[in-house]
């Protein structure tokens, strides 16, 4: 009977000891950060396609807006303006665009370490979905009729054109001081779709360059990270 009583006692004592345990357990789990914490916002501005005309025809402005999720994802949406005025010194054709453009995408913070306090600088990778929609102007000298002879003119206003594209890059993050970073990215462009007029084609895309299938790009910017929590 003694033995009995005993082992009743010790269940009820471990059972007592056991739900306050499990109970802190629980809110401790409760309380774990969430991977996907929002953390914060980033403004930036590119200064790199300011610069851009230097280098090749063209230039280019943009500004981004980029969320913080637990110091890992950084969802991010880019808006620019870009354009061009140029003449083909072989062919004597001239062409002028100045049109918006948009970005969306995401970063991931390639030196994220679970449980460990984040770095402030930080190596990233890069996804970007991008497109524009722009009029363009394009003219050349007159072409000779082969057939009836004599030159004809060719030159058309306000021609309608579109774009999308795909980027990929590797990219640093920054601080500088207090709220302030800086940072910049190198990116592969893909294009996936041009849509050009009957009479010509689409000569420069604002945000991505000249029209090819694919070109290398980079930002270099300066990045203000919003003081709200």
């Amino acid at each position: 009977m003694k033995i009995l009583n005993y082992i009743l006692l010790s269940s009820f004592l471990l059972l007592a000891t056991a739900v306050p345990a499990a109970a802190q357990e629980k809110r401790d789990t409760s309380t774990e950060e969430s991977p996907l914490k929002f953390k914060g916002l980033m403004l930036s501005t590119d200064i790199f396609g300011y610069l851009y005309s230097f280098i090749e025809d063209g230039t280019s402005g943009e500004i981004a807006l980029e969320a913080n999720l637990g110091d890992r994802f950084f969802p991010v949406v880019e808006a620019g303006y870009g354009g061009v005025d140029f003449t083909d010194e072989n062919f004597g054709i001239h062409y002028k665009t100045n049109a918006p453009f948009f970005r969306a995408g995401l970063n991931y913070n390639f030196s994220y370490v679970k449980g460990k306090a984040q770095r402030p600088n930080y190596v990233y990778g890069a996804a970007r979905f991008a497109c524009s929609k722009m009029d363009y102007d394009i003219s050349s000298p007159p072409l000779h009729d082969p057939v009836w002879g004599g030159e004809l003119p060719f030159s058309r206003n306000d021609v309608n054109g579109f774009a999308s594209w795909l980027e990929l890059g590797v990219g640093v993050n920054v601080k500088i001081w207090k709220n302030f970073r800086m940072g910049w990215c190198v990116r592969y462009k893909a294009r996936i779709n041009v849509v050009n007029s009957a009479n010509s084609n689409v000569g420069y895309i604002p945000g991505f360059g000249r029209n090819r299938h694919t070109c290398f790009g980079a930002t270099y910017s300066l990045i203000y990270e919003l003081p709200f929590k």
